[in-house]
């Protein structure tokens, strides 16, 4: 679903020039290839990690982003499957969001990807996350939804999208 439908959308659009992918591992590495005309960053705490990152790589957390773009930096944030591998915590969750938040322009897009199954979430996020709700469901065209099960996942593996709002 990732490769197929949400990153070519983003890819394909002109208002998402400026693009972070959180989290860095073997099977990110052809990611450098669709947003090669993009200014693609990645963020990935392992410096291990770093080889498969993009050319533009932090090596830090999430949860200081901050320290490493300014405020309203990114058009899109792709947040996909470091909640409950990495950020473990409640207090982490919100942090990482409050941080994508900042770093995110507004009209923004986060796109969030998550397990859905116990054991792999340290709280239901979705419900009780403050930071989270500062955004606004984002209806993703190709789905025409503002959330999607991938069908065949074993982990009930979810993509949320939200939009941080125009100032009003």
């Amino acid at each position: 679903m990732l490769e197929d439908t949400i990153i070519p959308y983003f890819v394909e659009r002109q208002e998402f020039q400026r693009i972070l992918f959180i989290g860095s591992d073997w099977y990110t590495k052809p990611y450098n290839r669709y947003f090669r005309s993009k200014k693609y960053w990645t963020i990935e705490i392992d410096p291990v990690k770093k080889k498969y990152g993009a050319k533009k790589h932090v090596v830090g957390s999430l949860l200081n982003l901050s320290e490493h773009f300014t405020t309203n930096y990114f058009d899109l944030i792709i947040c996909n499957g470091v909640f409950g591998y990495g950020i473990d915590t409640r207090e982490a969750t919100e942090t990482s969001f409050q941080q994508c938040f900042q770093c995110l322009r507004s009209g923004g897009i986060l796109v969030f990807g998550w397990n859905d199954i116990l054991g792999f979430q340290p709280f239901s996020a979705l419900e009780q996350c403050q930071s989270l709700q500062q955004f606004e469901p984002y209806v993703f065209t190709p789905l025409a939804t503002t959330q999607y099960l991938v069908a065949d996942s074993p982990n009930r593996h979810r993509f949320n999208f939200y939009l941080k709002p125009l100032p009003q």
